[in-house]
């Protein structure tokens, strides 16, 4: 489905690679905006919202950042389907992907060492290009010598590559690769290292005429020619971009309010991480000194997303980059060696806002890996799908409620949400100082507790009470007024500076108890509450905790899994 709101484009002019992403949206027809980045660094539009990625272009979508121009079309093809430019068989499909990988990898590592070193309108004339692309490459530069040295070889390889799309591809004289009516992202993929070595004006004189001329391939030239005319066409009739300086678009993606793309997680990956590790990102091949990193909180066989420092979701291909797994830069508590940390069963339901405070603690503590998770769904009334495991529970808990502990020391159960955490707390060590903040925070903390329970009240009167005619509206809006309260007076905390940042080190179960209290108002979207509005510094607080590792772990919209565990959750 389209976003709501435009795209965003950094790129520059000259980079070729951004040529691929652009002649896809004037072919398509889809609007974007642009910030023009400078082909050398720094780029500081970038680093206002922590993207240390290097090379060009990247495509923001809300606070979703995509990044290389192969992951940004697959993205728009997703965003923009039934389109021509698509594959339409498993074939033409395969087809494609293989061209995409050829022509970034091989086609345009030979085309680079046919750049017309000798042209004094050439990039490589330039001092502060070559100095730049010597940091990017990793200490090699493209010097006159170096370029003579490599061009020989560069002319073979790139000479194959003309007959592969001479006698194959176009060989019985197709007018497009996949032999549809039009240009499709398989002419996109394959054309753009062809038409850069022989239309571009920058590379004049990079292919000899004698080897690569017409005459030798009348076929690949006129191809060239024909999709260069479609996109003279396209980009005529696109509607011209909105140019960004740093502040807008930092301003933009930053405040905007559009959710980020639901996220998979492939517990089963080779390289076995898990959710909410702490990984730098970067490329294999060159530009390995600017790592971004993040919190893990999506992967895939084919992109990887992490949560940098603005809350920012950055996605990356898989296929050449490498995921490196640091440490985290925030100490958990060392339980007391002389206590064994008991064997701990966590019964629990991710959409339950009590359930999710205590994991997230046990995230914070670093108990979370000695816990096991078990998955129920209970209510206060017998009703199919939703009180299935009451009696189960109510083994542990009398009430039949839930988070519930199960613990090797406490094998009869621990219940509510305060006490579980009041003795992951002494498992921990962690001993607060009661001093007036400490009192404070408490009071926040009960704050929290209140509009979670008003919401779990709203959600059955809605969801169960409302569909057999029981439904009391003014009763709902008196909670939802109870929850509006809650949230000023965390706003005023925050104003004053009782709730503070977060840290390197563990948060309290307090500033945990405000996280989810906020976030829970937003994700349940009955509710209907727009917290944000009126509110900037719990806002921005809560934005902090937004790329926490403990938050991040613990979706409120599907099932949590501890690190080293299987993907699938058990159930009683």
């Amino acid at each position: 489905m389209a976003p709501t709101e435009r795209s965003i484009l950094f790129h520059y002019p000259q980079s070729i690679y951004s040529h691929r992403v652009l002649w896809y949206l004037w072919l398509r027809g889809v609007e974007y905006d642009e910030c023009i980045q400078p082909p050398v660094m720094p780029r500081p539009d970038l680093a206002s919202i922590d993207v240390k990625y290097r090379r060009i272009p990247i495509m923001a979508i809300g606070k979703d950042i995509y990044i290389d121009s192969r992951l940004i079309i697959s993205k728009l093809e997703s965003l923009y389907p039934d389109s021509t430019l698509a594959a339409t068989t498993a074939e033409q499909a395969g087809c494609r992907k293989l061209l995409e990988t050829y022509s970034d990898s091989s086609l345009f590592n030979n085309a680079v060492k046919l750049m017309p070193y000798w042209s004094s309108n050439s990039l490589v004339q330039n001092k502060t290009f070559l100095d730049d692309r010597q940091k990017l490459m990793g200490g090699r530069r493209m010097t006159a010598e170096n370029m003579q040295a490599g061009r020989p070889e560069g002319l073979q390889n790139m000479r194959q590559a003309f007959e592969l799309m001479e006698n194959t591809f176009l060989a019985d004289g197709r007018q497009w690769i996949l032999g549809t009516e039009g240009p499709t992202v398989a002419d996109i993929d394959a054309v753009w290292p062809f038409e850069w070595l022989a239309v571009d004006r920058g590379m004049k004189g990079a292919l000899p005429e004698e080897q690569f001329g017409e005459k030798s391939y009348p076929k690949t030239h006129t191809w060239i020619r024909r999709f260069m005319s479609e996109i003279q066409i396209a980009r005529g009739k696109a509607a011209k971009p909105t140019a960004l300086d740093g502040k807008t678009m930092n301003t933009r993606i930053l405040d905007t309010t559009s959710p980020t793309e639901p996220l998979i997680f492939d517990h089963n990956d080779p390289l076995g991480f898990q959710a909410g590790d702490t990984v730098e990102i970067c490329p294999s091949d060159y530009g390995q000194a600017h790592k971004d990193r993040g919190i893990l909180v999506g992967l895939t066989v084919s992109e990887v997303v992490i949560c940098n420092s603005k809350g920012l979701h950055l996605h990356f291909p898989r296929w050449n980059f490498r995921i490196t797994n640091v440490a985290p830069t925030s100490t958990s508590p060392s339980p007391s060696s002389a206590k064994k940390i008991p064997k701990m069963r966590l019964i629990y339901h991710p959409f339950s806002p009590f359930t999710r405070k205590v994991f997230m603690l046990a995230h914070e503590f670093g108990l979370a890996q000695h816990i096991t998770l078990e998955k129920v769904v209970v209510a206060p009334i017998p009703i199919k799908g939703w009180s299935d495991n009451n009696e189960d529970v109510a083994k542990f808990n009398p009430m039949g409620k839930i988070p519930c502990l199960v613990t090797e020391d406490v094998p009869t159960g621990i219940s509510d949400s305060r006490v579980i955490c009041e003795y992951l707390s002494e498992l921990a060590g962690v001993n607060a100082k009661e001093d007036q903040r400490y009192w404070q925070l408490r009071a926040l903390h009960a704050c929290a507790d209140g509009i979670m329970d008003a919401a779990v009240l709203i959600t059955y009167e809605v969801r169960i009470r409302k569909e057999r005619g029981l439904y009391f509206k003014e009763w709902v809006e008196g909670q939802k007024t109870k929850i509006l309260r809650g949230l000023d007076r965390f706003e005023a905390a925050a104003r004053e500076g009782v709730l503070p940042e977060p840290g390197n080190g563990p948060a309290s179960v307090d500033e945990v108890a405000v996280a989810v209290a906020t976030a829970m108002t937003e994700h349940i979207v009955f509710l209907g509450l727009e917290w944000r509005k009126g509110r900037p510094k719990l806002e921005q607080w809560l934005k902090q905790w937004e790329r926490r590792a403990s938050f991040v772990s613990t979706p409120p919209t599907k099932d949590w899994v501890v690190e080293g565990t299987a993907g699938s959750v058990p159930k009683l």
